[in-house]
């Protein structure tokens, strides 16, 4: 038994995402990503605020022509006290088809809860490269401008 402990350890955090508790978000971040992964925009924008929606597929086309997401993993999933609201980490796999050089970006995603359904707030980029379509964090932003002032 003592041999098995560790190994219980490692295993049922794993099947936490198989939890009924968590298949709502699960199922919602599951839709938004793979209609990102498989272009699917209007199944992607189904997961955001119905007033975001036209302007998150006009920004999409744009992309679509040179923007390629080959993959996408669910690397953490937190929820609030209430669990209304939840923090996921997505690692995404993509490429630009203009370059051909794949990179790999980590995404911090707020979620909120709706009846039944969950909404993507925002989506901001955590480390990695920029991806095109995914908002700088705010001291990404400031250094940015910060170095674009002095030259």
């Amino acid at each position: 038994m003592r041999k098995l402990l560790p190994l219980l350890l490692l295993v049922a955090p794993a099947c936490g995402a198989a939890n009924p508790k968590n298949a709502d978000l699960v199922a919602d971040v599951r839709g938004y990503s793979d209609g990102m992964r498989w272009r699917d925009f209007n199944a992607a924008a189904l997961r955001l605020k119905p007033a975001e929606r036209t302007d998150f597929m006009d920004r999409r086309e744009q992309l679509d022509e040179d923007l390629r997401i080959a993959d996408w993993e669910l690397k953490r999933l937190t929820y609030s006290d209430d669990r209304n609201r939840a923090e996921v980490h997505i690692e995404w796999t993509w490429m630009l088809d203009s370059r051909g050089i794949v990179h790999t970006t980590v995404t911090r995603q707020a979620w909120t809860r709706h009846g039944k359904n969950w909404i993507l707030d925002r989506e901001v980029r955590l480390r990695g490269e920029p991806m095109p379509g995914v908002a700088e964090p705010k001291r990404a932003r400031k250094s940015a401008a910060a170095r674009n002032a002095r030259r």
